[in-house]
């Protein structure tokens, strides 16, 4: 199998399996916010956020260094993984012992505590698989990687679901979370030893040296920065909403975020499948990479201003027929964070031209202000506003991390068409919505009948899509 078509075949079952997953997550999701109501639904979010940030810092960056290395040194991946293994099982250890006196030194009420310590329990055998995870990426098998994603969601789904309609609360829900953990690691190590036993060397011994072993851990320290930055910018608010207002309003932002992730997942796989291509062009071609840049950028405002109309129109049709009626005070809630789905999938975008011209580095230190701003302005307006704070928070953030990647794009990459990608867009989307407007009193219906033809119709009609944008990805996959 040619380059090409192995990285067309690996980016096609990452999409799928994370489809698959997402949508797992969505339904799982949407039934724990009516069983478990706004409140204890609200502590099971906060719950899992914690969890996650601790359980970033328990892989310690290592997932990126492990695929590279494996890739090159495919006859020495046990000793490699096994290097992966080790330094996470310390970091483990430490975390979940720093969460758990955390825990004992607060005073948690058993409600809270109870849960956050069995899921907490949980980043053991999470950080293990997904170590075994990324040795099966550097083998190219990303199918085999995402498969695992798909049995844990499809565990935790399932079994959850059970447990909640059989009378679970929390802390049933956070022991399945466990559960389904345990299940992802059997299957992923499972997977891996079947995998090299066919390959040429098998993997090698499993060997430790110290050498290694110390040089995996320091390559990976500035990709741990670079994942508590991202995953800090992405989760905070959770935390500040549940350290400052209501169990039930921690419940009405996560779930419609929830509902709000699966546009932005499809952007994101549509954008990362982009990042091998913008690196080749890196060294080829600038001007090839510029225009690439330009085109996808383009596709993304004209895409995200869409969905954003839509999401608009249909926010409370959606939150009224998927939640129960104590959700409505998030129905403004996923009205903003629809306007902040071009932006966000725009700094993916941002972000995915920054490593592919080599200047992750300076990334890493130019998220920091993002993160800044995004920390500060959730500490003012969550208080008082509480989860529309929390949103505006997002919108407002978002934009800004979209205006500054932009101004470095341009001094890096050269200046990008302003009015042709965002401005005319912009422009046909705003007529849209006035127009979309005066129908959408008398019938929902009508008006997102009217996003969905007008909206495109639009944009061929005044010329913001043109041959020249619909051809060229064709064109480009021709040229492979």
């Amino acid at each position: 199998m040619n380059v090409v078509r192995r990285v067309a075949r690996n980016i096609s079952y990452l999409f799928a399996y994370q489809a698959v997953s997402r949508l797992l997550g969505l339904a799982l999701n949407l039934v724990l916010a009516r069983r478990l109501a706004d409140a204890g639904y609200g502590r099971y979010s906060l719950i899992i956020v914690i969890v996650m940030m601790a359980g970033m810092a328990a892989d310690f960056g290592t997932a990126n260094i492990l695929i590279r290395e494996v890739s090159r040194r495919r006859g020495e991946s046990n000793s490699l993984l096994g290097a992966t293994l080790l330094i996470r099982a310390a970091t483990t250890v430490f975390v979940t012992a720093g969460v758990a006196a955390v825990v004992l030194a607060s005073q948690i009420e058993t409600d809270f505590a109870l849960p956050l310590t069995i899921a907490t329990l949980a980043i053991i055998p999470t950080s293990l698989s997904t170590a075994v995870e990324a040795a099966l990426q550097g083998y190219e098998r990303m199918d085999l990687s995402a498969l695992a994603d798909v049995i844990f969601s499809l565990v935790l789904t399932t079994v959850g679901a059970l447990a909640v309609f059989g009378g679970g609360g929390v802390i049933a829900m956070t022991e399945v979370y466990l559960a389904a953990n345990v299940v992802r690691f059997g299957y992923s190590f499972t997977i891996y030893r079947r995998l090299v036993k066919r390959t040429d060397r098998g993997g090698g011994a499993w060997r430790i040296n110290r050498a290694g072993l110390f040089g995996m851990a320091r390559e990976s320290f500035p990709v741990l920065y670079w994942q508590l930055v991202s995953v800090a910018y992405y989760k905070v608010d959770v935390l500040i909403l549940g350290a400052f207002r209501t169990e039930a309003e921690v419940g009405w932002y996560a779930a419609v975020y929830k509902l709000f992730e699966v546009p932005v997942m499809f952007g994101w796989l549509a954008v990362q499948s982009l990042l091998p291509l913008m690196s080749r062009m890196f060294h080829e071609s600038k001007d090839s990479l510029a225009r690439l840049f330009e085109k996808a950028m383009k596709y993304i405002w004209v895409a995200g201003l869409g969905v954003a109309i839509l999401t608009a129109v249909l926010a409370r049709p959606i939150v009224e027929t998927l939640l129960p009626a104590e959700y409505e005070p998030a129905i403004n809630v996923l009205m903003v964070l629809g306007v902040t789905l071009p932006f966000m999938v725009g700094c993916v975008l941002f972000g995915n031209l920054f490593i592919s011209i080599e200047l992750q580095k300076r990334m890493a230190k130019w998220s920091l202000a993002s993160l800044a701003v995004n920390v500060g302005l959730n500490l003012i307006l969550i208080p008082r506003y509480g989860v529309m704070g929390a949103a505006a928070t997002t919108l407002c953030s978002e934009l800004f991390s979209f205006v500054l990647f932009y101004g470095f794009t341009a001094h890096f990459l050269g200046h990008v068409r302003i009015i042709e990608v965002f401005g005319l867009t912009s422009l046909v989307a705003g007529a849209v919505f006035g127009a979309v407007l005066l129908v959408w009193s008398y019938s929902v219906i009508l008006a997102a009948i009217a996003c969905l033809v007008l909206y495109p119709a639009s944009l061929i009609l005044f010329r913001v899509i043109s041959q020249d944008d619909l051809g060229y990805f064709r064109r480009l996959k021709a040229s492979e």
